[in-house]
């Protein structure tokens, strides 16, 4: 037996026999005369069109086989193949060096990965797989090789590559291929993104293991701890299929729980939501995993996506609202207008400050750059009538802020009614509590809008004076603290004094131990990251909320966050069948 350690692309396990798929072209490489050049750019062109034509085939068969999103992951590889600085270099080379087609592309290719190796950035490390596939592509048509598919595997495999393209992926048979490992790739890489969509085990980063391991031997992959097993004694095989079963029993209870809403033992509704940045990349997600809605969609990030120069349109804002209200049907989509600002900058826009989570950001920078807040607003509002929106405004200090909103969404609704342009003219206003005024004076800040919504990240941060990016003081970043407890407590009494909704949005609610605390101080509603929702949806159904209000009770009475997760350990020692384990 033999373990190996990789890097976690995507998280599960599988047990089955290695396939080595390793392709290996020969590559020749001769001299051509002048009148041989123009039947060697004939070929070229010959052998592109027909690489397209088949990525446009893989294309396809993505769509059908899973969505519309994954299909285009093969953009890029199809405007790739189309590229005039990629054709132009391999004309050219062949031109001026006079060799055969084959070993001037095989050049190029390699040239260009060089390059991008070079780079800092992973992203450009994990396109260097991308423009491999194409050069492998285009040599298999000139050399008329056939590529070994994978799509015709017959039996329960593990795969083995030293690399895997996204074609390779996409044309996997998801019946019979049960994982993959590689010797190159990282987390971000199409081929990552595929493997999780799939929901198929797969490590990356395994140097040299296509040498190592034979075609049959039998092999595990546990993703969750990155590990690839090579011929398991009879012990760890039995443990191993033991974790296959707990697993598939996991994977039928989360299908189960993803149409069930979030209702504790004695009859408490708490709403799942989910937290949102890429609604392209996230939106299957939401529905698969039966999120109740969008608890904060951050769009600042449509913002800053493409790295744009400018920002986006009216336009462009509606389209990308107005496809997220139509995706959720009539459930809640909560949109939280621009925050830029801090650590999220746009160059030729935001100013650097001394101390920008400190600074001109959030709604601060919007009141002071109204046609850019009113863009926002007017895309927002015309988006309105495809769904149920709900809008929120980031990073409140003072009541003024509310007010001086309200204002700018008054002359919006104006011009959209002078214009005709139709909107929903009841859509609620609500705003997030990340800063201890908010909190404190919540009371007053609750009778001029319709619900809170308290942001845990910025409100830590700005609480215990800790910057959440600064490893150094890590050890102050903490959810369940004392203070953090009190100023949320205090934001949710005062919601509900005014009969307003109160929600949390923000990693905190993404641990199991922190939202059994917010339930008990009385959370109305917790956003989160989709992949932690089915847990947590779980465990608050196997507990009464009359049981977690005097957990927090008590945890309100404690002097740290250690006091605070040794009594959350004691309520699980007492109600055994809560944990999750």
């Amino acid at each position: 037996m033999k373990v190996h350690h990789g890097i976690v692309a995507s998280i599960g396990i599988a047990i089955g026999e290695a396939f080595i798929y390793d392709q290996h072209l020969h590559i020749p490489n001769y001299s051509i005369s002048e009148r041989q050049v123009e039947f060697e750019v004939h070929r070229f062109f010959i052998a592109m069109a027909k690489t397209k034509e088949e990525y446009i085939q893989i294309h396809k068969k993505l769509i059908q086989e899973m969505s519309e999103n994954q299909g285009k992951i093969l953009d890029a590889h199809i405007m790739m193949v189309d590229d005039t600085t990629l054709i132009d270099k391999i004309c050219t080379t062949l031109r001026s060096e006079k060799r055969n087609i084959e070993s001037v592309v095989y050049d190029v290719i390699n040239e260009q990965c060089q390059e991008l190796a070079k780079a800092n950035e992973s992203f450009f490390h994990d396109r260097i797989i991308d423009i491999y596939d194409i050069g492998q592509k285009l040599l298999q048509n000139l050399l008329s090789q056939k590529n070994v598919s994978l799509s015709n595997i017959e039996r329960d495999v593990i795969v083995i590559a030293s690399e895997l393209s996204v074609s390779d992926t996409a044309n996997m048979n998801k019946k019979h291929v049960l994982g993959f490992v590689t010797e190159f790739g990282g987390k971000t890489s199409h081929s990552a993104i595929l493997a999780k969509s799939l929901s198929m085990p797969a490590i990356f980063g395994l140097n040299n293991i296509v040498h190592e391991v034979s075609s049959g031997t039998l092999c595990i992959i546990d993703s969750e701890k990155g590990l690839f097993i090579q011929d398991p004694d009879e012990k760890t095989l039995k443990e191993y299929q033991t974790k296959k079963l707990a697993e598939n029993a996991k994977k039928e209870e989360t299908l189960l729980l993803s149409r069930i809403p979030t209702i504790t033992k004695d009859g408490f509704s708490i709403p799942l939501k989910a937290n949102m940045e890429i609604p392209e990349q996230e939106i299957d997600n939401v529905k698969k995993y039966g999120a109740e809605g969008i608890g904060l969609y951050r769009s600042e990030f449509l913002y800053l996506s493409k790295k744009r120069k400018s920002l986006p349109t009216e336009e462009q804002q509606f389209l990308a609202y107005k496809f997220i209200l139509e995706r959720l049907s009539n459930k809640e989509v909560t949109i939280r207008t621009l925050d830029l600002g801090g650590d999220k900058i746009i160059e030729t826009y935001t100013t650097k400050e001394s101390n920008p989570n400190m600074g001109w950001r959030a709604i601060r920078l919007c009141l002071e750059s109204p046609e850019i807040f009113k863009t926002q607003l007017r895309a927002l509002y015309r988006a309105s009538i495809y769904g149920n929106l709900r809008i929120m405004l980031p990073m409140i200090s003072i009541v003024e802020e509310i007010i001086e909103t309200k204002k700018l969404i008054e002359e919006v609704k104006a011009d959209l009614k002078k214009e005709k342009i139709p909107f929903s003219k009841d859509v609620p206003l609500g705003i997030m509590i990340e800063t201890p005024a908010a909190a404190l004076i919540s009371d007053a800040l609750a009778k001029h809008v319709d619900f809170f919504g308290i942001g845990s990240n910025d409100l830590i941060q700005y609480v215990m004076a800790c910057d959440r990016g600064n490893e150094k003081i890590s050890y102050l970043y903490e959810p369940l603290h004392p203070a953090i407890l009190q100023l949320i407590s205090i934001t949710i009494k005062n919601a509900h004094k005014n009969k307003i909704n109160c929600s949390l949005c923000g990693e905190m609610g993404s641990d199991p131990n922190n939202a059994l605390i917010l339930v008990g101080l009385g959370i109305d509603e917790i956003s989160l990251s989709t992949g932690k929702l089915l847990e947590i949806r779980k465990l608050l159904q196997n507990s009464n909320k009359k049981d977690l209000e005097i957990l927090a009770e008590q945890a309100l009475t404690k002097s740290s966050q250690k006091e605070v997760n040794q009594l959350i350990s004691k309520y699980y020692r007492t109600h055994k069948n809560t944990k999750i384990t």
